[in-house]
């Protein structure tokens, strides 16, 4: 009897699961790619030797209210000043065709984005945050300030 016969008739008479187990392990699958955020620009203009808050996140249900904490984190500093964000409450600034805009005219919990130039520089500056909205939603923004 062949080598191929044989293993054809032991086949029939273990199964196919059995066969199975009997088979040489397989590599591992390689690790996928992590997905990274979405990244959108941001641009602003702050005068110089001034504190502003350049930006507003929140995250909320249809009729305004929260539905929970919004995650801001600095991925750079800045190299010409100074980002903090800070809880506060302020207005979000949906665009009019959202269904979120009715938001707008209320003030909500949310995180501020402070930037504060060094003392008498003049210029551009720029940095880059991770937003983490309560839904676990998110991007990345890279911030540009141009300090006037």
């Amino acid at each position: 009897m062949s080598f191929r016969l044989a293993a054809i008739l032991a086949l029939s008479l273990i199964g196919p699961a059995a066969a199975a187990l009997a088979a040489p392990p397989t590599e591992p699958a390689a690790p996928a790619e992590p997905e990274t955020p979405t990244v959108f620009p941001l641009l602003r203009i702050v005068p110089k030797g001034e504190v502003r808050t350049i930006a507003f996140f929140s995250s909320l249900f249809p009729d305004c209210s929260s539905e929970g904490p919004v995650v801001v984190r600095l991925l750079s500093q800045p190299k010409h000043g100074r980002a903090v964000t800070e809880d506060a409450t302020s207005f979000p600034r949906y665009e009019p065709a959202s269904p979120l805009a009715v938001c707008n005219a209320r003030k909500v919990a949310g995180k501020r984005l402070v930037y504060e130039a060094e003392e008498k520089y003049e210029g551009a500056d720029t940095f880059r945050i991770l937003v983490i909205n309560a839904d676990g939603s998110g991007y990345e923004a890279s911030i540009k300030v141009l300090v006037r």
